[in-house]
């Protein structure tokens, strides 16, 4: 039998991806011809924070709609600057300057439809291995148009890669 996400990948068709809500802010207190020379680490999150299931039926016939709502971030913050604040700033927790230099956050909907209800195991399943690899793209797009708006210099968003599979889920 075929394991849980290859049900899901072989039944699900992608249908739209939305960007639903988004997020830039360039630090107050910094320009954007100084964001090229200070030292800093990129920060960065992704995954599926929920999943909503529906059936639509139309004409006799009923499909599944799954909508994966999936959110992912980046942020630049200044290179050992928590050692730093926790030393100056023992009385003045409203720093200003301990604000990301720029963030850059959004959550996309990719919606899908099943002619086949799926388990909660296969849905887990994709969101966890194939849900990113459809939004990827839109979000690489979001990051460098919004570096360009900003006008800092453009961040690269590396390619989206599925993890590959273990010897032991390949055998079956």
């Amino acid at each position: 039998m075929a394991d849980s996400f290859e049900i899901a990948k072989s039944s699900l068709r992608i249908e739209a991806v939305i960007q639903r809500s988004s997020f830039v802010s360039l630090n107050e207190n910094k320009e954007p011809s100084e964001v090229k020379d200070i030292k800093s680490e990129i920060q960065s999150f992704r995954g599926v924070d929920k999943v909503k299931e529906s059936s639509v039926s139309s004409d006799e016939k009923t499909w599944w709609e799954y909508n994966f709502f999936y959110s992912v971030g980046v942020r630049s913050i200044e290179e050992n600057k928590e050692n730093k604040e926790n030393k100056e700033n023992k009385e003045n927790k409203e720093n200003k300057e301990s604000d990301p230099i720029f963030e850059i956050t959004a959550t996309y909907n990719a919606i899908y439809k099943s002619e086949v209800k799926l388990s909660k195991a296969s849905v887990l399943a994709f969101s966890e291995e194939n849900v990113g690899y459809h939004v990827w793209p839109y979000w690489r797009e979001f990051v460098q148009s919004s570096c360009a708006r900003l006008n800092i210099p453009l961040l690269q968003t590396p390619l989206y890669f599925c993890k590959p599979k273990t010897a032991s889920q390949t055998e079956a």
